[in-house]
């Protein structure tokens, strides 16, 4: 490709602030640098607003539009999906078939783990039908990790087609320590220790557990605070629901906020006693390395893809979650100590790169962030 090239990105965009979105808005603006032309359609919460920014899309029919605009328009489509959304499934065949029909295969970037809703699932032939048929119509595919590589491949697809890159990224780490609001700036001040809970209204986030090991962590230290943050806004009414019969004393050891500004989301972050994480599909979270990268220590549902130093529970077990706090609690001096994270690379450059066929080199530091 030359300096002329373009590029429409179809994923998340700020705002809402997500890892999807963060990704893309930081690889747009790195293709950008280069000299090339990217756009956004935006696909997630917002994306009915007109925004000069990003593209809107009002509904089905103006999203099928615009893909096949762009396409035809001579944009190479990189479109942004996992194994946890029927709906997603269907926007990335949409574009993946559009990429065919003007003979310039469509580039997809998968996200996630390997405890997918949708993927992989060998016990499915008709969702491992769905899923082959979208790495066969993509021209090539970039994924999180060598293991999600090798995955993907076991459908039968050719294994120098797929990228491992990581998601996480120095850049994510660039930010402004900022003023935080005074709510949380009074939770701050009356709750010791304060976890850090990046969460949605979503299964897979297992709030139910994650209440029960809070109420019996509280019982040993009734002073501790839990700040569940990262909500869309199409999911507080939910999640405001879910707690607004709770026991006063209970109730007064949430903080429940939506989603943060980059840097408001990691000045509190960088202020918090530690990070849990409770969802096990994600394979890594970008929450889960920014917190170790700025020394703050993370307790995290076991799945196998846990970095170096994160204290891991069984996912469904409030009570080896608490086991899990207490030690924390109990060590912090030795375990903040030994919070860190190494060999972080520049993978938005690398995945800039592999927008535009400059290279296919991987990433070294195979990581993910999801939600």
């Amino acid at each position: 490709m030359n300096g002329k090239a373009k590029i429409l990105q179809i994923g998340n965009y700020p705002p809402p602030m997500c890892g999807w979105a963060i990704q893309t808005k930081l690889v747009t603006d790195e293709l950008r640098r280069r000299g090339y032309v990217c756009d956004i359609l935006k696909i997630n919460e917002g994306r009915q607003i007109k925004d000069p920014t990003y593209i809107d899309v009002q509904n089905g029919r103006d999203y099928l539009f615009k893909v096949l605009r762009f396409a035809f328009r001579g944009y190479r489509l990189n479109v942004h999906v996992n194994g946890m959304s029927k709906k997603g499934y269907v926007l990335a065949l949409i574009a993946v078939l559009a990429g065919r029909l003007v003979f310039h295969p469509a580039l997809v970037t998968f996200h996630g783990g390997l405890s997918q809703d949708f993927f992989p699932r060998t016990d499915s032939p008709r969702l491992r039908f769905a899923f082959r048929l979208l790495f066969m119509l993509a021209g090539a595919i970039a994924c999180d990790s060598n293991e999600i590589k090798q995955a993907i491949v076991n459908y039968g697809i050719r294994p120098e087609k797929v990228s491992s890159i990581a998601t996480f990224s120095t850049q994510y780490l660039h930010f402004t320590p900022v003023k935080l609001s005074a709510e949380i700036e009074t939770f701050l001040a009356q709750r010791d220790p304060v976890f850090f809970c990046y969460v949605s209204f979503r299964p897979e986030y297992r709030l139910e557990v994650l209440r029960e090991g809070m109420a019996k962590f509280r019982k040993v230290y009734p002073r501790a605070g839990f700040v569940w943050l990262g909500f869309p806004e199409k999911e507080m009414p939910a999640a405001r629901k879910f707690v607004e019969d709770w026991p006063a004393d209970e109730r007064g050891s949430l903080l429940l906020i939506g989603n943060l500004a980059h840097d408001e989301f990691l000045t509190l972050m960088s202020r918090s006693f530690a990070c849990l994480r409770t969802p096990a599909c994600d394979g890594v979270a970008a929450s889960v390395l920014e917190s170790l990268t700025l020394g703050i220590p993370v307790v995290a549902s076991e799945n196998g893809r846990r970095p170096a130093g994160v204290i891991t529970y069984e996912e469904m077990n409030a009570d080896d979650m608490v086991a899990k706090l207490r030690f924390l609690a109990e060590n912090y001096p030795q375990v903040k100590a030994k919070t860190c994270l190494s060999n972080a690379e520049d993978n938005v450059g690398l995945m800039a790169s592999w927008l535009t066929g400059e290279s296919t080199a991987p990433a070294r530091q195979e990581v993910v962030r999801v939600g």
